[in-house]
């Protein structure tokens, strides 16, 4: 399907198609009540967090999430990365734009944007999100307030139909980070409240305290795969729970043929991560999985 002729048509019929699929849901989730922030309940949000993600080749998607964050966190500041082969025209308060040279990389690019940061907390999302009346960040943000030994909450990434997104949660139940060179500071699968647990990996979209985030930072020679990396690193140094309760509407577009070619261009990350934590190779599959949900064949 993927070498099809008819790629560019199914790639502008599935971005059509998930985006009004998006609008569909919250118009279901404001009759049934779920709505965006209040002002105050924005305010802190505003007051107190960066957002910042890594564009690359997919200007579209870049641009929508910069409207999405600002319709539910208005004058919030955002940062992107982008190293697009031509940059990234976009404008707006509160704004700033990082023009990478070109495939410089995902760890490169969020590492451009984290540096930039200057408010206490940062939210990290991927280009092909948005932000729904569950993402509930104002909610993430006072959870860490009232934990401070707890200093990343995360949440997950839901497509259609996002019914449940505990389903999404189980994924990485068993993600210990056993394979880590330092033992969890809270054991995994520790419960702080009624929907915040202790993981010792958890997606790559979270609230974090800032000043531990740069601490830890990316490993610049890692140019797709950085997820399970930065959790290695991350055991034993931060506390990293999850809202099961909480997720983003996730519409990655699967025929971007031009994209999918840089995305899947990932062997000499796994070689190196590896490498650098003297990882045994796994046997190989033939089935084509996305990388960052790897974690290089071990959770």
């Amino acid at each position: 399907m993927y070498d099809s002729p008819l790629l560019p048509v199914y790639h502008l019929l599935y971005d059509r198609y998930t985006v009004i699929l998006y609008h569909l849901l919250c118009i279901k989730w404001r009759f049934r009540g779920h709505k965006r922030p209040a002002r105050r309940e924005a305010e802190p949000v505003i007051n107190n967090v960066t957002f910042i993600y890594k564009s690359f080749e997919r200007q579209r998607m870049a641009k929508r999430l910069y409207k999405n964050i600002r319709r539910y966190y208005p004058g919030v500041r955002v940062i992107i990365a982008d190293d697009s082969r031509k940059p990234l025209k976009l404008r707006g308060n509160g704004l700033t734009i990082v023009q990478l040279p070109f495939n410089r990389g995902l760890s490169y690019g969020l590492n451009s944007a984290l540096e930039r940061v200057e408010t206490p907390f940062t939210v990290r999302l991927d280009d092909d999100v948005l932000l729904t009346p569950f993402t509930g960040i104002h909610q993430q943000l006072s959870f860490l307030n009232k934990h401070p030994e707890i200093h990343l909450a995360a949440f997950q990434a839901c497509s259609y139909p996002c019914n449940s997104a505990r389903e999404h949660a189980q994924e990485y139940v068993s993600s210990g980070m056993k394979n880590a060179a330092k033992p969890l500071i809270i054991p995994h699968m520790t419960k702080i409240d009624d929907t915040h647990y202790v993981m010792g990996k958890t997606p790559n979209l979270f609230l974090i305290r800032t000043e531990e985030y740069k601490a830890l930072g990316y490993d610049d020679n890692i140019r797709m795969i950085d997820h399970h990396e930065f959790f290695l690193r991350a055991a034993g140094n931060i506390v990293s729970a999850m809202d099961t309760d909480a997720f983003v509407f996730h519409y990655h577009n699967r025929f971007d043929k031009a994209y999918r070619k840089y995305r899947m261009d990932y062997q000499s990350d796994i070689k190196y991560i590896r490498g650098k934590h003297q990882m045994k190779p796994k046997a190989t599959s033939t089935k084509e999985s996305a990388p960052d949900k790897t974690g290089l064949s071990a959770k």
